[in-house]
């Protein structure tokens, strides 16, 4: 088989995260509901030509073997997904890594994803997204959750319900045209400047009481996206950000708070931060995106354009 290209789409958490982590879920079921964005992980590979293993990602590495290999994804994904010899690999993210965004569970997916289709295999979205939950988190030892891989793997607008045995079910929200419309054109990314790594923040503390409040807060937003309650997903983005701060510190930072009033007074009504928090993208909703757009581009913040996925991890060639 020639060169497989392969994508994975970045997610943006719209509630519930830090109730897919196993000390959660366990114990109380988690919910987290989320949309796949056209934002990607790219990657690309073929079959070696030299014996060596070629792997281009934010640096470049040259082995003979895949326990040489540095990046973690990438080394236990050859270890545990590759039988088949030495291979070229380049990849290639469209928004920088610890921004909350789900770059990493994406990478993982993506790496899985084009190993089997070198291969000549395919894998479904459920058993990618396991596969890759079980290299970050059993192989590499990462203290995150599964909300990321789950929403790469399967695309879209959905609510994933994490089972006490382990299990997820993944449903998919039925929204109107109007409300899909919204989550496009109304919902803005902007960038604090700070990166960080989420399974340090994850790791920091959980606190029971806001995990059970973050759950029920995703539950509602799932009935507000369905139900076209803009001003209610808006309150809820809000509910979320001081159920966040509860969780454990270093979650919110005084430059998020800052770029959140920053976007509140530019005529924003709800503003939630992505991933672990302590830096990264925060979501904004404005009802006139264009006037908060233009006021923040004004101080110099940083926006991330960007619109819905509905394919999930896909094979391009």
């Amino acid at each position: 088989m020639g060169a497989v290209v392969v994508r994975a789409p970045l997610r943006v958490a719209l509630g519930g995260g830090g109730t897919d982590l196993a000390s959660y879920y366990r114990e109380h079921g988690g919910l987290v509901v989320s949309t796949a964005i056209d934002r990607y992980v790219h990657m690309t590979v073929s079959a070696g030509s030299g014996g060596r293993y070629v792997l281009d990602h934010l640096e470049r590495e040259e082995v003979d073997h895949p326990r040489d290999v540095r990046h973690p994804i990438l080394r236990e994904a050859l270890t545990h997904h590759w039988e088949g010899g030495a291979i070229e690999l380049s990849s290639v993210g469209e928004a920088p890594p610890g921004t909350g965004l789900g770059s990493s569970g994406a990478y993982a997916v993506c790496t899985i994803k084009a190993l089997a289709r070198l291969a000549g295999r395919d894998l479904e979205p459920a058993r990618l997204a396991e596969a890759a939950c079980h290299l970050e988190i059993e192989l590499i030892g990462r203290s995150i959750g599964k909300q990321d891989q789950y929403a790469s793997a399967f695309g879209g607008v959905r609510a994933y319900s994490f089972q006490p045995d382990g299990g997820v079910e993944v449903r998919e929200l039925r929204l109107s045209d109007g409300m899909r419309a919204a989550l496009r054109e109304r919902f803005l990314l902007f960038f604090t400047g700070q990166q960080r790594s989420a399974s340090q923040i994850l790791g920091a503390g959980q606190v029971e009481e806001a995990l059970h409040r973050l759950k029920e807060l995703a539950g509602q937003t799932c009935a507000a996206l369905e139900g076209d309650d803009l001003e209610r997903v808006a309150e809820l983005m809000n509910e979320h950000w001081e159920a966040k701060r509860m969780r454990a510190p270093g979650t919110v930072t005084p430059a998020m708070d800052d770029l959140r009033d920053r976007a509140l007074r530019a005529g924003a009504h709800g503003v939630i931060s992505l991933g672990a928090g302590g830096g990264g993208f925060l979501l904004v909703y404005s009802p006139d995106p264009d006037r908060t757009r233009s006021l923040l581009d004004a101080d110099g913040v940083p926006e991330l354009a960007f619109g819905l996925d509905d394919a999930g991890c896909v094979a391009v060639t």
